[in-house]
């Protein structure tokens, strides 16, 4: 393969990608991370939450039928219950909640304060309506894993890192091998051939190596100089990426948030990853809502319990934090063309090391309109405090110890009070 070949495909599955500023840790010297796994699981175009985890059903038969109903899949009557959890009886809900509950938390009633998709997204995953912040995805890579190949996947969703830490994208991950064996031909095929001997190409990279070092010598600029460096061994570092292929399964799962979990896991136990955006699109249903929106929901709920089984089978079940949420919710009620429009109120759920199960924080009225919350109890009253992602955002800082360091202070929450979302 020739370098500009190579560069091409490192390109095409974003692994030569490295923020233009300064990082936040010295690429130089990375060792296995050792840490939680911080899995966010975006659903795109604003996901309704009274499907899935704080159902709100059609009254009665009658109601069904009409524009106001609620939902026209399912009544009041028929929702279900898993240990303290409610679910929608629609879909695969059921076998999910009823198998997970006793890790599950969910959080209902959080208020985006918007119906914008761009200001949605940034507001659930950065905890913040501001531009320019960086998710919590990329703060805790930054702060545990600046210097690793892959320390943040993202597979879409939020991913503005704020120069924290390079974000790694691979959207086929049949280019993996190619990638972390440049000098073979075919490294699907077991009998290898090499485009170059063994000296030779050990020539080759020590000319590299001297290229890079005469070019940081001839630069003053320590950014410059830093990401110069991390760009370098992210281009030549197929030794990491031996690591993650080890532990990738010999077959992908057809399904694609399957397939992402797949690549996360694996660049995990390399030890060179720390967080990971997984992604699914076709929230967006602005018509024929409940046959579009509610198999996509069963995505979800198929694609989290992937993880956490292929967790527990992997033996780090309890290193894993999953969180799940979208840009906001959907409309109370349908609109003329059987779909549901935006709604700033939405809901997270959460599972995995230091969350609580089987409680659910937060509630609706039944129109979907949030009620506050006692600060200490977290209880309903009239008077408390409204959920917003910012109190989400300070309590996963928290949980993750990263709140003090100097790098997380640089983007404060401060206007959000601190609420023990996590005990």
């Amino acid at each position: 393969m020739e370098r500009r070949d190579f560069l091409k495909l490192a390109s095409m599955a974003g692994l030569g990608v490295v923020a233009a500023g300064s990082l936040s840790r010295d690429a130089a010297a990375a060792g296995p991370y050792t840490g939680p796994l911080w899995v966010h699981l975006h659903a795109s175009g604003g996901w309704d939450p009274t499907s899935l985890c704080d159902p709100k059903g059609a009254m009665s038969v009658e109601e069904q039928g009409r524009r106001e109903a609620m939902n026209r899949s399912y009544l009041n009557a028929d929702i279900g219950t898993a240990g303290n959890l409610k679910f929608a009886p629609v879909g695969g809900n059921a076998e999910f909640f009823e198998k997970h509950y006793s890790r599950l938390l969910v959080l209902n009633g959080i208020d985006t304060a918007t119906n914008s998709h761009d200001a949605g997204v940034r507001n659930t995953w950065s905890g913040t309506l501001r531009e320019g912040k960086p998710g919590f995805a990329a703060l805790v890579a930054g702060v545990h894993g600046g210097e690793l190949p892959m320390g943040f996947i993202s597979n879409g969703g939020y991913d503005t890192t704020a120069n924290l830490v390079a974000v790694t994208r691979v959207p086929d991950t049949g280019l993996l091998q190619r990638l972390a064996y440049p000098n073979v031909i075919d490294p699907s095929n077991e009998k290898r051939e090499n485009y170059h001997t063994d000296a030779t190409m050990k020539r080759i990279l020590e000319a590299r190596q001297a290229r890079h070092g005469v070019k940081l010598e001839q630069q003053r600029l320590p950014h410059v100089k830093q990401a110069m460096s991390t760009l370098f061994t992210s281009r030549v570092g197929q030794n990491e990426l031996k690591q993650l292929i080890q532990f990738l399964p010999e077959e992908f799962e057809r399904e694609s948030l399957r397939r992402q979990a797949q690549v996360a896991l694996a660049a995990y136990r390399a030890g060179i990853c720390v967080s990971a955006n997984l992604t699914i699109g076709g929230f967006d249903t602005h018509g024929n809502h409940d046959d579009n929106h509610i198999p996509r929901l069963g995505q979800i709920c198929d694609g989290v319990d992937f993880l956490l089984t292929a967790a527990e089978e992997q033996g780090i079940a309890d290193r894993i934090v999953i969180v799940v949420g979208s840009d906001f919710g959907r409309t109370p009620g349908y609109n003329e063309g059987n779909g549901k429009d935006h709604w700033n109120i939405t809901s997270m759920m959460l599972v995995g090391a230091g969350i609580p199960g089987n409680r659910v924080i937060g509630a609706t009225d039944d129109r979907h309109n949030p009620l506050e919350v006692d600060p200490v109890t977290l209880e309903p009253r009239e008077g408390g405090v409204r959920i917003t992602p910012g109190h989400v955002h300070k309590a996963l800082r928290k949980l993750a110890s990263i709140a003090d360091d100097p790098l997380v202070q640089r983007f404060p929450l401060s206007e959000e009070e601190d609420l023990p979302l996590f005990g």
